[in-house]
């Protein structure tokens, strides 16, 4: 019995439906979404296999000491969601270095043509968000758009 409960739980977590959001990353989710609802854009939704990616992609951003685009292994955004079997039409990816918190980060993005394009996509309908810090307590920000 507790072998097929412990089962049931794996399964229930592979495929999403126990998967939840804690912290700078729900904020940040939170607040392009009503920067979105703003501009009449419809809200994300966050999605699981997207989070776990973009998670992965500031974990090596914080690694490596690099704050670009392209990952070493895998190569662009779409490569990465390709690489992984995340079905897509089309992927944008804004990146953030430095701030501490959900707010900066998205007056960031605001004040940038391109990464406040990305937000207000109408095409994209969900995101993941990654956020690790270093040793020195720096942020590295990840968000993948999907559509």
């Amino acid at each position: 019995m507790k072998k097929s409960l412990a089962l049931l739980l794996v399964a229930i977590f592979l495929c999403g439906m126990a998967f939840e959001y804690h912290g700078p990353e729900t904020e940040l989710v939170h607040l392009i979404n009503n920067e979105r609802e703003a501009q009449g854009v419809p809200p994300l939704t966050i999605n699981w296999e997207i989070t776990r990616l973009a998670r992965n992609k500031s974990e090596e951003m914080k690694n490596h000491g690099l704050f670009c685009h392209e990952s070493l292994v895998y190569g662009n955004p779409a490569q990465l969601l390709e690489r992984f079997s995340v079905p897509h039409n089309i992927v944008g990816a804004n990146i953030a270095k430095g701030q501490e918190a959900a707010e900066a980060v998205i007056r960031a993005w605001q004040s940038s043509p391109g990464h406040l394009a990305n937000l207000l996509n109408p095409d994209f309908t969900k995101v993941g968000v990654g956020l690790s810090w270093n040793e020195d307590g720096i942020p590295y920000w990840t968000l993948l758009l999907v559509a």
